[in-house]
């Protein structure tokens, strides 16, 4: 049942025969409903439907940085971050029979006209770190050492983002704990900066890496197509005063193997 405000034509809450009244962002709206839906699942719809689903699929993972970077943009537009995203971006994210193929170095998430910086090249590091060096834009001599560098991340294998802790732009370094689920998995990068007056710049592509695996710290092998534990245990033995002999032995631990249970 509807509510309506300020008399007949005043806004309205809730459902009155096939509209539906909502409140967004203190202005009164109005949006179709259907009861029922009966598209043919053709080919070309499940391929139209991916594609939708590829771009809020990010755009939803992105929401915290998308909030920042596109948040005038978006109120201009009268439109949520996310719908101002896909607008933006749609022409990114491409149809075919395998899913969706994304343009992941073209895609903008931030817009506006605050000065950014330049960023350098990632560097992956163990233990699931990334860091980005920056420096200051040498075009512009106004900008100021407060401003904020924002990092976001993307993994496409695990449909995750992460928007990363901002830095001051006198940092001049951004450093990233990513999870350790992201071990072993490609890595998309973009950077932006909010300056004091809350403007975004545009956002910039770093580049893409890969988070250095599990297997290449040390931490677990394959064996027999199984995975085993190991333990690496140092030993220190000194042959001289200028010199240290290290040992290094690898004990393997297989785990314990699980009968299957008796079917009656």
């Amino acid at each position: 049942m509807g509510k309506i405000y300020q008399g007949i034509d005043g806004p309205f809450s809730g459902k009155v025969g096939p509209v539906v009244g909502y409140m967004w962002k203190h202005r009164a709206c109005i949006r179709s409903y259907r009861s029922h839906v009966n598209y043919p699942d053709t080919a070309n719809q499940q391929q139209q439907r991916n594609w939708f689903v590829g771009m809020v699929r990010f755009a939803s993972q992105a929401t915290q940085a998308l909030r920042l970077g596109l948040a005038r943009q978006a109120e201009a537009a009268r439109m949520t971050e996310g719908n101002y995203f896909i607008l933006k971006n749609k022409q990114h994210f491409h149809r075919d029979s395998d899913g969706v193929q994304i343009d992941y170095s073209k895609l903008q998430i931030a817009c506006g006209t605050a000065t950014d910086v330049y960023f350098h090249k990632p560097k992956f590091e163990e233990h699931e770190t990334v860091v980005i060096d920056f420096e200051k834009n040498a075009l512009s001599l106004k900008a100021s050492a407060d401003d904020s560098v924002y990092i976001y991340l993307y993994t496409p294998n695990n449909a995750e983002g992460l928007l990363a802790k901002p830095v001051a732009r006198r940092s001049k370094q951004v450093r990233i704990a990513l999870p350790e689920s992201w071990s072993g998995q490609e890595v998309h990068l973009y950077g932006f900066v909010i300056d004091r007056d809350g403007k975004a710049s545009n956002s910039t592509y770093i580049g893409v890496g890969r988070v250095n695996h599990y297997e290449e710290r040390g931490r677990y092998i394959p064996i027999d197509n199984n995975w085993q534990e190991f333990v690496e245990l140092a030993h220190v033995s000194d042959v001289n005063d200028d010199e240290t002999a290290i040992t290094t032995t690898l004990e393997t631990q297989p785990r314990e193997a699980k009968e299957p249970p008796e079917v009656p």
